[in-house]
């Protein structure tokens, strides 16, 4: 899948300006800082897009940087692969929604590679997944809203925590209908290219 331009440029600018609005509104509540990594020990599907863009990311990192994050991606992807609930040559979700749901929870806590170990600080912040840039406020896309840090919102009341939540509509971060599925960071930065010439063509008959 050829990384969209035009549409990740939308879909960043729209998450973004959610972010702010939310901030604006929350801005108390919210505790995320630099330094602060306790969300990036868990694993999460990431889209193609995503994967694309950290994946630029990874290849414009300086050499040093680039080889620490790809060494620490394939120890631990084959530390999970055995378990992995899809197609492990491909790296992409393939199970049910149950098997996928032990299996991320199965391996919560494995650090991310992209993760500085020194100072917790994302080695790819620019150019990391939606999910990570939403991640702590109450962002509310579609009909399902994104998850609340437990770090955030301390000593705030339901009301207060109502009165920050910002809508999204689905369909202005919805990635190419032509999207194959998802994959994970850790597959993404252990491959040695990217995507895999194994990932089905979805816009294929």
């Amino acid at each position: 899948m050829p990384f969209d331009e035009t549409t990740d440029l939308v879909i960043l600018q729209t998450v973004a300006a959610a972010v702010a609005e939310s901030h604006a509104k929350a801005g108390k509540w919210i505790a995320c800082r630099a330094g602060c990594s306790e969300c990036c020990s868990v694993l999460f599907p990431i889209t193609m897009q995503d994967a694309a863009r950290l994946h630029r990311g990874w290849l414009a990192a300086p050499p040093a940087v680039r080889e620490d994050i790809h060494q620490r991606a394939r120890q631990l992807w084959q530390r999970i692969e055995p378990d992995f609930p899809g197609d492990a040559a491909s790296g992409l979700f393939r199970a049910n929604d149950e098997w996928q749901e032990w299996f991320l929870t199965r391996h919560k806590g494995h650090p991310c590679p992209v993760v500085d170990p020194a100072t917790g600080a994302c080695r790819l912040y620019e150019h990391r997944p939606v999910a990570c840039r939403l991640y702590g406020h109450l962002i509310q896309i579609g009909e399902e809203p994104q998850t609340i840090c437990h770090y955030c919102f301390r000593g705030a009341t339901e009301t207060d925590i109502e009165q920050s939540r910002v809508h999204v509509p689905l369909e202005s971060v919805e990635q190419s209908t032509l999207d194959p599925g998802e994959t994970l960071i850790t597959y993404v930065l252990a491959t040695a290219e990217w995507p895999p010439s194994n990932i089905p063509d979805a816009s294929a008959p």
